[in-house]
């Protein structure tokens, strides 16, 4: 039993069949948009005849763009055909043609299908609506709504029908009349010129707890009546809603209006808020779309409004994701029950949600796009006459299901079936559905078994061929792909044609068994270039061991030329055929005159030389380091040689010179025997690498040298076969200058400074005796006789963070006595001419008390010095001018002294 395996892909349904239907989607039908303004329209349909293409446009009709024919189907099978089209949201009529052999075979049409807004109605009566209110219908064409489901029950949606929004309409699932959804409908289509779908799932006197605890499969409890709902209500229609037709035309969002038994039941904010929030997660989680929310502020009833609810209601739209602020319908107070809306009311409830799709929710709202619908395979089995096909959905699915448009047929992937009407349905482990596409099989009929004939032998040599024909020619292709009533065979092989009908249903002819007898396979074999110079010759050898005959006469299976011709040979084979090999094309050319190579030097040097190599032969040449000119200049050991070529290619090589070049020695290192930056004076000596001669920048010839002043220095080193090293790297010494001129100046009797004629810094030494001191600033108390001598010094700071410190020359020798009259307290100037004091004393008294008195001995004033390490000076501008004394005393010290203020 021969099956043939066939694939069909997206979307189809009607219950109206012609040469070529559209069948998906249905009329009046809305796809969402996407935040770029534009959307697809999934197409199917069906057709009874075989056609090559499909084409699809769009006319518009109030917005959107024209999109001109464009194919959607190619070489579509199985009577079915699926593909799609892209445009601009808007309202538009839709047109496709079916193709067979660039003939027009068949039309359809439908008036009315848009690319829009899909929006999703959820919560209680205000947001279900009611039939008889003054509901303002929609009377822009454009808006619509799902009207062939109403059900407070179980019972799984109907393929859906799509109506315009009336006044009295029921809206799927649950919506009664147009309430103020027409209207608002009639806004937006004006406001935003795309058509709009309005979905409603609202359900009366629910309170939110009841929605939320509906979503996990409790009974939903009516508040008023005290009656429970069904298992899984009222957030069964919801989910229904969203897995059915939100799954099947996308969706922008769910429109949440409900509050106001929450308000009857005093709910606070923190319940209120957590049951929102439960049911907005379930609504994503139940079918893994993060769906937008616009959440209305609600809870006006006969008494009034209840702000925690409101606030429940705020805080949810605060702090959840993807959810925005819907209108504050509690402003509207025309409510002849105090609850519900009426009339006008209904025109201004509709105009305070247009108010909220601005800008900023279409920007930032997440559109769900329309699903494409489920593909299917189908294998055909011509021999099963009552039921020649199988149709099967894909694996993957949690439950399957097909119809024939009144009642499900079976509950699985697959449907075995002959002619009518089929659907196939799939539900995800979401719970999301998917259709495939319709197939409508109206006329089944398994075309009669073709019958082939052959005119001639189907036995033959190769070049030989014969003629098979079908005993008909309507919708026929043979194994070899052609598609004509006979065709011509000239290779082995089964040939057979099938006959298909418009399901792509085939039978089989019989087969007819072509046979090709070989010829010798007969060639050729150059044993070399078949173009070749005239000192050179080639072999020709057949592939064929036995009975060759070369056009030259000879037998042999090989044979040497070594002229210019064609050559070629024959041979048959115990079939009989008999073969001629293809014609060898031999050329041979003369060769040049020989050329010689000269040097114009040595041609062993050193690398930082060269020499140039001349040839005798100036024109179409060719050296072996590949360059073409007369001379070559050579500065690498080898051996190099020039080759002649003629206009024939052929060539004549030179003498062969050899050349070496010995390399240069590397590039030498400088070591330094110490810092290279030093202070005047002082010294470094640089040593070059070793080697056998050198050349430093100085002129010096020596392996190293000592560098007493600044410079740069490098060397190149001479190897023994008297090459010159490359220039190392410069080496920078830097000497720093010395201070000069330095003394020492007695500034008071104990007290010796340094005097300087130059620059230096903070830190000096000295000595005594030549012996260094601890004292490193510029002056020192002198506190035994002797030799004094100073340095001063000059910081130098160098890179990387590091400092240099030069001394100068030492001072000339200042000699230093200690007059033992002083008692080892001086006081100067005295007398004092200006009132100014000074007071030096031999040792570093601590805590000595200066006082001072009159010749009568009264003190006049008296100080403390914590340690006479220096000069103390007093300034006694207050004190009466003329004769006073002056008391020093200390541990083992108590000198008074005469003092004069003039």
């Amino acid at each position: 039993m021969k099956k043939t395996f066939l694939s069909l892909l997206f979307l189809v349904h009607t219950t109206v069949f012609a040469q070529v239907t559209i069948t998906f989607p249905v009329n009046r039908a809305i796809f969402q948009r996407n935040q770029s303004n534009t959307g697809v329209i999934p197409l199917g349909g069906t057709f009874q005849a075989r056609v090559d293409r499909i084409d699809a446009r769009l006319i518009p009709i109030k917005g959107g763009n024209a999109v001109d024919w464009t194919p959607v189907a190619v070489n579509p099978n199985f009577g079915t055909f699926t593909g799609g089209i892209y445009s601009q949201a808007g309202w538009y009529k839709l047109e496709i043609r079916a193709f067979r052999g660039g003939t027009i075979v068949g039309t359809a049409s439908l008036d009315k299908v848009g690319i829009g807004e899909v929006l999703i109605i959820a919560g209680q009566s205000n947001a279900q609506g009611y039939e008889g209110k003054g509901n303002p219908p929609a009377n822009d064409e454009r808006v619509n709504c799902i009207s062939n489901y109403y059900s407070y029950d179980n019972t799984e949606p109907p393929f859906p029908v799509v109506s315009q929004l009336s006044e009295n309409v029921k809206i799927a699932p649950l919506g009664n009349g147009s309430w103020c959804w027409g209207r608002l409908g009639d806004l937006l289509a004006q406001k935003l010129n795309v058509p709009i779908l309005f979905i409603n799932t609202a359900y009366e006197a629910m309170g939110i707890e009841d929605w939320s605890k509906s979503a996990d499969g409790d009974r939903g409890f009516n508040y008023y009546t005290g009656n429970y709902e069904r298992p899984g209500y009222p957030f069964e229609n919801l989910k229904k809603s969203l897995h059915y037709y939100a799954n099947m035309f996308g969706a922008r969002g769910i429109l949440w209006h409900q509050g106001e038994t929450d308000n009857d039941k005093k709910t606070s904010t923190a319940k209120y808020k957590d049951a929102l929030e439960y049911l907005i997660r379930k609504s994503r989680g139940e079918t893994g779309k993060n769906i937008s929310w616009m959440v209305s502020r609600v809870s006006r009833v006969k008494s009034g409004t209840y702000q925690p609810v409101i606030e429940g209601q705020n805080e949810t739209i605060r702090e959840v994701a993807n959810v925005f602020e819907g209108p504050e319908t509690d402003v509207i107070t025309a409510r002849p029950d105090g609850v519900h809306f009426d009339g006008n009311s209904l025109i201004q409830l509709a105009e305070a949600w247009n108010n909220k799709f601005d800008a900023n929710f279409f920007a930032k709202s997440n559109p769900l796009p329309a699903s494409f619908p489920l593909f299917f395979f189908l294998n055909c089995d011509i021999e099963n006459k009552d039921k020649p096909l199988r149709i099967v959905m894909p694996d993957g699915f949690k439950s399957y299901y097909w119809t024939n448009g009144f009642s499900d047929l079976n509950n699985s992937s697959a449907i075995e079936t002959g002619t009518g009407y089929f659907r196939g349905r799939a539900v995800d482990y979401l719970g999301n559905v998917y259709y495939t596409p319709t197939v409508n099989y109206s006329a089944l009929a398994i075309p009669e078994k073709p019958n082939l004939s052959a005119e001639g032998a189907t036995s033959f040599c190769e070049g030989g061929s014969v003629k098979l024909t079908s005993s008909t020619n309507l919708d026929i292709t043979w194994n070899n792909g052609e598609h004509n009533q006979s065709i011509v065979v000239n290779q082995p092989g089964n040939y057979s044609v099938s006959q298909y009908n418009y399901l792509g249903c085939s039978t089989k002819s019989n087969e007819v068994k072509v046979s090709i007898l070989p010829k010798p396979e007969i060639s050729i074999v150059a044993e070399g270039p078949t173009t070749f110079c005239s000192d050179k010759s080639l072999n020709l050898r057949s592939n064929i061991a036995l009975g060759n005959n070369w056009n030259t006469g000879e037998n042999k299976q090989s044979i040497t030329v070594n002229k210019s011709g064609e050559y070629f040979v024959s041979a048959k084979n115990e079939f009989g055929c008999e073969n001629t090999s293809p014609k060898i094309s031999i050329t041979v050319n003369p060769v040049p005159e020989k050329p010689t190579v000269i040097a114009d030097g040595p041609t062993v040097f050193c690398a930082d030389k060269s020499v140039r190599l001349s040839s005798s032969v100036e024109k179409n040449i060719a050296w072996n380091t590949g360059e073409k000119t007369n001379s070559l200049l050579i500065a690498r050991t080898g051996d190099y040689f020039v080759t002649a070529q003629n206009e024939f290619g052929c060539q004549n090589i030179s003498n062969i010179t050899p050349i070496r070049v010995n390399p240069l020695p590397p590039k030498p290192t400088i070591t330094a025997s110490g810092p290279t930056t030093f202070c005047e004076g002082e010294s470094v000596t640089l040593t070059a690498t070793p080697s056998q001669g050198y050349q430093w920048n100085n002129a010096k010839t020596t392996n190293n040298q000592t560098v007493k002043s600044t410079g740069f220095f490098s060397v190149k080193v001479i190897d023994q076969n008297g090459c010159v090293s490359p220039t190392s790297d410069e080496t920078s010494v830097l000497v720093k200058a010395v201070p000069q001129g330095i003394n020492i100046l007695q500034t008071g009797t104990y007290t010796l400074e340094s005097v300087a004629n130059g620059f230096y810094d903070l830190k000096y030494e000295w000595s005594k005796d030549g012996v260094k001191l601890p004292n490193d600033v510029f002056y020192i108390k002198a506190k035994e006789s002797g030799n004094y001598t100073v340095r001063g010094s000059i910081l130098y700071q160098l890179g990387g963070g590091n400092t240099l410190r030069c001394f100068s020359a030492p001072s000339n020798g200042y000699n230093f006595i200690i007059d033992p009259s002083n008692k080892g307290v001086s006081i100067f100037p005295n007398p004092a001419p200006k009132s100014i004091i000074n007071i030096e004393t031999l040792d570093d008294l601590e805590n000595a008390v200066v006082s001072f008195y009159d010749f009568r001995g009264f003190l006049l004033r008296e100080y403390t010095v914590p340690k006479f390490d220096t000069r103390k000076t007093f300034d006694l501008k207050d004190m009466p001018k003329g004769m006073f004394l002056i008391g020093v005393k200390a541990k083992d010290l108590n000198v008074i002294k005469r003092a004069y203020i003039e």
